[in-house]
């Protein structure tokens, strides 16, 4: 049940977008994990951070704790777009001009290297423990999938999920080529912050959605070798709207 139809040949954009999230797997197993894992047994261990100050049982703090590290993911994204040293490697994932799952895996594993230090902070600074650390990591990763597919669901199933959770018709607004709808819709679980943040956007059909960004719009350079060049070269001003594209233009909110 396909939300958008597919502009790109497969299986060369499965393979590359594959090959990106492997890479940026393996570093996260590599860097991320062996930083963050024991701050988490240390957290609990010492009961530091700001969950494990709060009274109760475990499972108390542990809600606490996934709670906080999906919050402070959602300022995480913000700052991916709005850091320009950050948004050279995040674009990469946005270059991608169709949005499926594997969409989900498609990052430069510098990326996922910035973000190592980020997440220690979060952990330490929250206080996660090793069992919350596994639940919010789980959450996380199937949001992540569920969000980024090409499913489409009924309207009235898909506004309901909306108040709580991250939907495929959410996601796709971000990942517009439309500066004004991708600055929306930045939660990556729970949709809670983008209400909270006055950032939620349901309105814009997904026919009307062309994924992208303007200043990257050939297929050649998604491929992997100038994905993984990218954030090393010259950057353009990603969002400067081709005169010549009229589905570009911004859209009113509804």
């Amino acid at each position: 049940m396909p939300l958008r139809r597919q502009t790109q040949a497969e299986p060369d954009r499965l393979l590359r977008n594959l090959a990106l999230g492997a890479m940026s797997m393996a570093v996260i197993r590599l860097v991320e994990t062996p930083l963050v894992r024991p701050l988490a047994e240390r957290a609990e261990r010492r009961r530091r951070g700001l969950a494990q100050g709060l009274p109760g049982p475990s499972w108390l703090r542990d809600a606490a704790a996934v709670l906080l590290m999906d919050y402070t993911i959602y300022l995480w994204h913000v700052g991916t777009h709005r850091m320009a040293w950050l948004w050279r490697f995040h674009v990469v994932h946005h270059i991608d001009l169709d949005l499926d799952s594997t969409t989900a895996l498609r990052f430069h594993a510098v990326d996922m290297a910035i973000s190592a230090p980020y997440r220690a902070a979060q952990v330490a600074l929250i206080g996660v423990s090793p069992r919350a650390l596994r639940v919010w990591q789980a959450w996380f990763f199937f949001s992540v999938l569920f969000h980024h597919s090409n499913l489409r669901l009924p309207l009235r199933w898909e506004r309901a999920l909306a108040r709580v959770v991250t939907t495929p018709r959410m996601h796709a607004i971000h990942h517009s080529m439309v500066k004004g709808e991708t600055d929306s819709n930045w939660s990556s679980g729970l949709s809670l912050w983008d209400h909270l943040h006055g950032t939620f956007r349901l309105d814009v059909p997904p026919h009307l959605i062309t994924i992208g960004v303007p200043a990257y719009q050939s297929p050649q350079e998604a491929r992997l070798v100038p994905s993984l060049r990218l954030p090393f070269i010259r950057q353009r001003d990603a969002w400067a709207l081709p005169a010549c594209n009229p589905a570009l233009v911004a859209r009113p909110r509804a």
